[in-house]
């Protein structure tokens, strides 16, 4: 009654393969229908002609994480025939029992593949379960058409339909399911500068330059670590711990801040970070090779405070199989923070800064396993 063709492709073929092939994944609600069959009936072959693929995939999750795997199962509709005088529900019946055997030895496949490491001699231990896992299934095709006359023995189908059925339910699939970690990692890199206020605008220019950082957070904690680099120059003179800097000096000016933040806000579009922290601010000649500056150094530091607000860049909508908390952004951020020598100047720095950078939370894999359930009822075979 039918002619069973098994279609072997590796997974590295899967992609291709699916672009230009009508294929049917296998599904425990959506069972054959005749409509499913959609290639010309060869005369001479018998009543049916069903083709299917099992294979695997494999997808990086991240550096610390096991990758992910995934096994299919899928039926080739314009590879597949039913003919005019077979076209009833004991064919249906018939290539349905095919298509659950396929998945069961396909969920098996599985369960070996999670097992093995993830190491160099994955690939190959991989390609032996899978080639095992296909002699397996067709020893087990060949005893089932031989059971059942080709499907024409109608009490030796049914119980091929119940033992299969059970089988499916005792052979769980393993769901793959990503989760996120508590813990994340940003960095980002831009440019910005800081705008002195109060008394010490007599005394320091605004300066410009390179900022970047690191942020880690633990849910919606953030540990801030930004160090960023300025050039300027002084607007006056000024002493300091016996030492004179003079009018017109160029200055680097290396700025740290160490904070702790909440995410107040996080949608799909942007991410807002009020904070709380210290600042260092370590200035110095530009010019360390002038003998008038040798040893000139001034360290400052004090509370600060500030908002951060990223944009997040790109198509940020949840997925199955992506972190929900990895994206790319544009981060604008704003600080304040008090000048506490009132020896040498006093007042405030506003810090801006405008960055490009990258977020991303762990993602770990599980596998959860799920019993199938096969309705048999309002089954006609006649």
């Amino acid at each position: 009654m039918n002619r069973l063709l098994l279609v072997l492709l590796l997974s590295p073929l899967l992609g291709s393969a699916q672009a230009t092939i009508d294929t049917l994944h296998w599904s425990a609600t959506r069972r054959l229908q005749l409509t499913d069959f959609h290639s010309p009936t060869q005369p001479g072959l018998g009543g049916s002609d069903f083709h299917y693929q099992i294979g695997y995939e494999v997808r990086p999750t991240s550096v610390w994480s096991q990758p992910a795997i995934d096994a299919f199962c899928l039926m080739f509709r314009n590879l597949s025939w039913v003919s005019e005088t077979a076209r009833n529900e004991r064919t249906l019946a018939y290539n349905q029992v095919l298509f659950d055997l396929v998945e069961v030895h396909t969920r098996l496949m599985k369960a070996k593949l999670i097992a093995l490491r993830a190491d160099r001699h994955f690939k190959q231990q991989a390609t032996q379960i899978e080639y095992l896992t296909n002699a397996e299934l067709g020893a087990e095709v060949n005893r089932f058409r031989a059971e059942t006359g080709g499907g024409d023995d109608l009490p030796i189908l049914k119980q091929w339909q119940l033992k299969v059925a059970q089988r499916l339910y005792d052979t769980p699939d393993l769901v793959t399911t990503f989760l996120s970690s508590k813990v994340g990692f940003g960095m980002f890199v831009g440019v910005g500068g800081f705008l002195p206020t109060g008394p010490v605008t007599q005394t320091i220019n605004s300066a410009a330059g390179v900022v970047f950082g690191l942020d880690i957070t633990y849910r919606r904690t953030v540990f801030l670590l930004h160090p960023t680099l300025y050039n300027g120059t002084l607007r006056a003179g000024f002493s300091h711990g016996n030492q004179t800097w003079a009018e017109d000096m160029k200055v680097t000016s290396s700025l740290v801040e160490v904070g702790l933040g909440h995410i107040l806000a996080n949608s799909s579009h942007r991410r807002l970070i009020p904070y709380v922290g210290y600042r260092l601010l370590d200035l110095s000649p530009r010019d360390q090779n002038d003998e008038r500056y040798k040893g000139l150094s001034l360290l400052n530091h004090a509370p600060t405070a500030g908002l951060i607000l990223d944009i997040k860049l790109g198509n940020n909508t949840p997925k199955a199989d992506h972190s929900e908390d990895s994206f790319w952004f544009l981060r604008t951020k704003v600080s304040y923070s008090p000048l506490l020598s009132h020896d040498t100047f006093s007042g405030g720095l506003i810090n801006l800064q405008v960055s490009l950078g990258g977020f991303s939370r762990v993602r770990k894999v599980t596998y959860k396993p799920e019993h199938t359930l096969i309705s048999l009822q309002g089954t006609n075979l006649n």
